[in-house]
């Protein structure tokens, strides 16, 4: 890679900026869209539970009247006359829910005027049975009551289907907004993930040539500091702003799920749990891009630490994946390592959900851990002085491990040496193990063989 210029780098951190603001606004306006139709499904069915409401309230009245006639219990007046006053209050309810909708506003006038007419029927039998408690209601009032009530139910029924056109409607321009908004926002959010790791290894570049260059070595230093507050700054905003969007797509898609899955065709369905699953994996892939690119910036002091005390706590950080595949683990040797404990308990968080996530179905999974100390002539390794000591810790398990081939592409960001519709990841979390182990001056090397298992070898200073 080519040294960057500062005007460059400066370049770059403009358009990352454009990015994400563009971002920030094409999200407030695609979320406020998702917001407005799905208050608008929600509206739909208060109407719906509106117009069922009125007619069953309806229906107890005629009961109470009834009850009146057959038992002349005063009774059946007062429940008579608090239902009516409830009838009331539900109908300037529905006025106002319905006040954007020409149409139903007209089904209304009709539905009150039937309303209106069932309420007088009752309540000219109600006084008639008043003035005379031996009069017996003739057939013909209780058969004009039927009709009106018919008339009334089929009103109703009218209005709920327009209803529920509406709600056709309004969720296939949900399902819309859902499917198309975490497109746009997935494609501006990789944008700016892309240019955040450019501008990262641009700035280490410019480290790494300043050191060379010993005549302006302070005027290096001083803009390396300046572009390292800048980067600081951006990573914060991108592990907010960037994640913020997505809890929110993933919010409004699982409220849609329990609301309204029932009500979507079976594509709509496939695409809303698709967006789902797309959602998870790009918070997925953002948290492990800011955890790979905070490693090298944060400064956390070498302790000797208990191994087996870490093992536990990752054990106890891991526990329900554990239990669910039963998964068997040991620790032998030395006990001590020198360690910064925090990264290190993330170096055998990742490993160990590495031999999780490729465990063999067929087999109990074990995962062995061992530590013990050589000598710097025994390691081989480039860099080591042969006459110190250092930590050899081996992690090893009966998985279905991987081809020898790839013992070195392992590590790389990204890489990935199976199927992603298999075993879900984000090719990040060894490149994170490599990078604790730098960070500790140590060496990390990998094996593996198809079916048998993999092993992970890890030297640090003593």
């Amino acid at each position: 890679m080519e040294r960057l210029s500062q005007f460059q780098i400066k370049v770059i951190f403009i358009f990352a900026s454009v990015i994400l603001i563009s971002l920030s606004v094409f999200s407030y306006l695609r979320i406020n869209s998702l917001l407005k139709s799905s208050e608008l499904l929600n509206h739909t069915n208060i109407v719906k539970l509106e117009l069922e409401s009125i007619f069953s309230r309806i229906k107890d009245a005629d009961s109470e009247q009834r009850g009146y006639v057959l038992t002349k219990d005063l009774a059946y007046i007062n429940q008579f006359n608090s239902t009516i006053r409830e009838i009331r209050k539900r109908q300037q309810r529905l006025e106002m829910l319905t006040s954007d909708n020409y149409s139903q506003q007209k089904n209304l006038e009709t539905l009150n005027t039937l309303i209106e007419k069932r309420i007088v029927h009752m309540n000219a039998v109600l006084k008639d049975v008043k003035a005379d408690q031996t009069l017996k209601i003739k057939k013909e009032r209780w058969l004009a009551a039927r009709s009106i009530m018919n008339s009334l139910r089929n009103q109703t029924d009218k209005m709920v289907n327009e209803e529920q056109f509406l709600m056709k409607l309004r969720t296939k321009s949900l399902v819309k907004e859902t499917a198309l908004t975490p497109l746009f926002t997935i494609s501006l959010i990789i944008g700016s993930i892309l240019i955040l790791i450019l501008s990262y290894y641009g700035i280490s570049k410019e480290l790494k040539v300043s050191n060379i260059l010993k005549s302006d070595l302070e005027e290096k230093n001083e803009t390396l500091a300046l572009m390292n507050k800048e980067l600081e700054s951006f990573t914060y905003i991108s592990s907010h702003d960037l994640q913020e969007p997505l809890r929110k797509i993933q919010t409004f898609v699982t409220r849609i799920i329990d609301s309204e899955f029932e009500n979507l065709s079976p594509n709509s369905k496939t695409y809303l749990v698709k967006t789902n699953e797309s959602a998870n994996r790009m918070q997925a892939l953002i948290r492990d891009l800011l955890a790979y690119s905070r490693l090298k910036t944060e400064i956390f002091p070498v302790q000797i630490t208990n191994l087996k005390f870490i093992v536990e706590e990752v054990k106890s950080t891991l526990e329900e994946e554990i239990h669910e595949k039963n998964v068997l683990i040991s620790v032998s040797g030395e006990k001590n390592v020198k360690i910064i404990v925090s990264q290190f308990r993330q170096l055998l968080t990742n490993l160990i959900s590495n031999s999780i996530k490729f465990a063999d179905a067929n087999r109990q999974l074990q995962i062995s851990i061992d530590n013990k100390l050589v000598k710097g002539s025994e390691v081989g390794v480039k860099n080591f002085n042969i006459d110190s000591n250092y930590s050899k810790i081996t992690v090893s398990d009966n998985g279905i491990g991987f081809d020898p081939e790839y013992k070195d592409r392992i590590f790389e960001v990204f890489q990935r040496l199976h199927s992603d519709s298999n075993y879900k990841g984000t090719g990040i979390g060894l490149a994170i193990v490599k990078k604790i182990v730098e960070n500790h001056d140590g060496f990390i090397s990998a094996d593996g063989k198809i079916g048998q298992g993999a092993t992970f070898v890890i030297y640090l200073p003593v």
